[in-house]
């Protein structure tokens, strides 16, 4: 927490209260000229260190000290023979007058630190009972309202002053509330910095603006304006530095409980999708089977290979939905085993209905093996070649390249269709639901390359997209080459 400010104001010394030490000290002197009509002078010496003593409990150190001299010059002057001069006929008297002043300068000093011990312990009580109550009241604060509202009522009145609380919007910008300064909240919020009155930045202006620091950042500016009051004594300096630290723990709180409360509304709304998804594609199933079945009793027809295919995508879509709820709850299980890549992207290419579309694929022989989950990563490969198809016109050519690259192993995916659309963020194009262009007759709901990427991710890898040069699409993945097993080959007969 930045201090505020650099330094605590003294209390300026009363001088009357040394008028208040000798007048004592003269009400004194009337008594014992009475008292010595019934008791010896010996006696009388102890009205006047009780008088010190009083005087310094009641007007302090200074007081007290200057009370011990006067009492003593008294007692010789009034009291000791010859009176009425300060002349010693007994030199016994001046080890009297040493020790009585010794003594009672002693029991002044004493009487004047027990004196500050209880003033600064009934204001440690009042600063206790002050900081309980604002504590209490800010740890039932559910809103920004009631913190400032709190500021308002409780903060401001112990401080003399009127105490406003300054917050930043969204855009972590000063909002212009008609309290205070702006540009100086704003200056104080970016730089966590005391400024205003009494501190080092703009003292002239007649508000105190102080930063409300956590171990995270600066969550608002506290702004207390007193008119034209005295500075901050040093209790209230006190209750000043404490309430800072409590307002801002106290906002942090209510922000962290804002965002709380926004992450489990999230994260129901994504436990009913999800639920509402797992429904609606394992209902779908039942009948894109029968859709499929039907459409084989009609023979080799050009219509009824449409419906096939269109039924298969359809089931490839269900898949995906089931795919990512399962992802989405149970995470990324892998069945890690080691395949040679061109046989998975042979599956994948028989799995994927390309039409008239040609397929050059260019993996070297001598490429080792890979430790994949055939199953998942076949699948990242099926969704690549269908949004191929989808994409590209039906004379389209793909283009299937593995290679080295570093210590990873890379596998590129490409298509001379006619790419990307203009102006979108290609990376985007992997978050879920995310597709190309917002209204599209292209069929999918856009989870194939946001299930790949946690398909690829899960096994160590990365893959993203780029535009190829002149036009087209190209998707490269990123693979842990590792160590293969060694293969045993058995001896010719």
């Amino acid at each position: 927490m930045i201090p505020y400010p650099a330094h605590i104001p003294s209390r300026p010394f009363q001088y009357r209260v040394l008028v208040y030490a000798v007048a004592a000290c003269a009400f004194t002197t009337g008594i014992a000229a009475l008292l010595l009509r019934v008791f010896d002078l010996s006696n009388v010496v102890m009205v006047f260190l009780l008088t010190v003593m009083l005087v310094a409990l009641r007007w302090g150190r200074a007081a007290g000290a200057l009370a011990a001299v006067v009492a003593v010059a008294s007692f010789d002057f009034f009291f000791v023979p010859p009176v009425w001069s300060f002349h010693v006929s007994d030199t016994q008297y001046l080890f009297t007058f040493l020790l009585m002043l010794v003594v009672a300068l002693i029991t002044g000093q004493l009487a004047a630190r027990l004196r500050a011990e209880a003033v600064g312990a009934a204001a440690g009580e009042r600063r206790a009972n002050a900081l309980a109550t604002v504590a209490t009241d800010l740890s039932v604060a559910v809103q920004d309202e009631d913190i400032a509202r709190i500021c308002d009522t409780r903060i401001g009145p112990l401080l003399d002053g009127k105490v406003t609380l300054l917050l930043p919007g969204r855009d972590e910008r000063m909002p212009s509330s008609g309290h205070g300064d702006t540009g100086i909240a704003q200056w104080v919020l970016e730089e966590g910095l005391p400024a205003g009155r009494g501190t080092e930045t703009l003292p002239a202006n007649s508000a105190t603006y102080l930063p409300l620091t956590t171990p995270l950042r600066t969550r608002g500016v506290l702004m207390l304006e007193r008119g034209a009051a005295q500075p901050l004594d040093a209790e209230q300096l006190g209750l000043l530095r404490a309430f800072q630290s409590l307002l801002a723990l106290a906002i942090e709180r209510v922000h962290f409980v804002e965002v709380a409360h926004e992450t489990q509304l999230h994260v129901e709304g994504e436990r009913l999708r999800n639920a509402l998804l797992s429904a609606v594609s394992h209902d779908m199933r039942t009948p894109l089977t029968a859709i499929r079945g039907m459409a084989g009793m009609l023979g080799e027809s050009e219509v009824a290979q449409a419906i096939v295919n269109q039924a298969d995508r359809m089931q490839r879509q269900v898949t995906n939905l089931l795919d990512a709820v399962r992802l989405q709850s149970e995470g990324v299980r892998l069945d890690l085993q080691w395949h040679a890549l061109d046989e998975l992207v042979g599956s994948a290419l028989a799995a994927t209905p390309l039409g008239a579309r040609q397929v050059v694929v260019d993996i070297p022989a001598e490429l080792p093996l890979v430790e994949l989950d055939a199953t998942l990563f076949e699948h990242v490969l099926v969704n690549l070649f269908d949004n191929a198809t989808k994409y590209t016109p039906g004379d389209a050519t793909l283009y299937i390249r593995a290679g080295h690259t570093g210590s990873k192993l890379r596998l590129r995916v490409e298509d001379d269709g006619p790419g990307f659309p203009p102006g979108i963020d290609i990376q985007a194009l992997f978050a879920e639901f995310a597709r190309g262009t917002r209204e599209s007759a292209v069929p999918g709901v856009g989870l194939g390359l946001s299930l790949s990427r946690r398909i690829v991710e899960a096994h160590g890898g990365s893959i993203s997209a780029s535009r190829r040069e002149p036009h087209g699409a190209c998707f490269d993945i990123l693979l842990a080459t590792g160590e293969p097993p060694a293969v045993d080959l058995e001896d010719p007969a």
